[in-house]
């Protein structure tokens, strides 16, 4: 079966694909398919970077639908693949759709250190880093909205949500694919797994403390325990990594509001 992960922004989406590649998989991205595509047209990278960027200004998006038919292919022709891309999901619709989460200050420090490294994209601060990010990801939503029609940070495209905020991409890999050994067998259809330590205590009496199910409130990003207080307490001091959650609600977070969990 093919995987498809795509993720927000610095929530480590391409070492855990990359780590997935190590597993046996075959490695696909929208990178290595643009790459493909400018090789074909005797071009160099840049030149057809420029090239699509111009046409994309008119409109014209006609590269993107030629990434998004190779993805559509690749799927259907091949088994065992993880595809690397923010809209694979959607063009692979037989694929086990995994979302990766993380906390918007975890992922603007890892962006921020990783822009100190680049060439390309630097920030004069993290709090910098972290507005760009979610500029970014406002404006994807509205990209992908008005060119795809879809809603790409709706949670309840993917299989798996999964947090990365506190786990390693070796940790979330493995996870990924127990978890997709439980959606072949028919355990689940969706799923929600967020890191115990990052679940916020209410601050008050936990009226549903034993209940089996964890279920969490959802603003701008960030968890707050509503129920299963004891199951949870339990997953901490197991030291488990991730646990199931029922998202019972969600609330305006303002400028870090930019996912949609309600249906998840």
């Amino acid at each position: 079966m093919n995987i498809t992960i795509t993720g927000n922004l610095g929530s480590g989406k391409s070492s855990v694909a990359k780590i997935l590649k190590e597993r046996g998989y075959e490695y696909s991205s929208t990178g290595n398919i643009f790459r493909q595509l400018a090789k074909e047209k005797g071009l160099s990278v840049e030149e057809f970077n420029r090239q699509v960027n111009e046409a994309a200004r008119c409109g014209d998006h006609s590269v993107d639908k030629m990434i998004d038919d190779t993805t559509t292919r690749i799927a259907e022709e091949q088994d065992k693949v993880v595809f690397d891309s923010r809209l694979a999901w959607h063009f692979a619709p037989k694929s086990f759709k995994v979302f990766i989460i993380t906390d918007i200050d975890e992922a603007s420090r890892r962006v921020f250190h990783d822009s100190l490294r680049a060439d390309s994209e630097s920030y004069e601060s993290q709090a910098a880093c972290r507005k760009a990010l979610i500029n970014r990801q406002k404006l994807e939503t509205v990209r992908y909205k008005e060119v795809y029609d879809i809603d790409y940070y709706d949670m309840s495209n993917y299989n798996l949500v999964i947090e990365s905020t506190n786990a390693s991409p070796d940790e979330i890999a493995q996870e990924i694919l127990d978890k997709m050994a439980d959606y072949q067998e028919g355990s689940f259809e969706k799923l929600m797994e967020l890191n115990p330590s990052s679940i916020k205590s209410a601050g008050d009496s936990d009226s549903n403390a034993d209940s089996d199910i964890i279920e969490v409130c959802e603003k701008g990003g960030s968890f707050t325990l509503s129920s299963g207080k004891n199951k949870l307490d339990g997953a901490i001091a197991q030291g488990t990594k991730f646990v199931s959650v029922k998202v019972s609600g969600s609330e305006d977070g303002g400028e870090d509001s930019f996912m949609n969990f309600s249906n998840i």
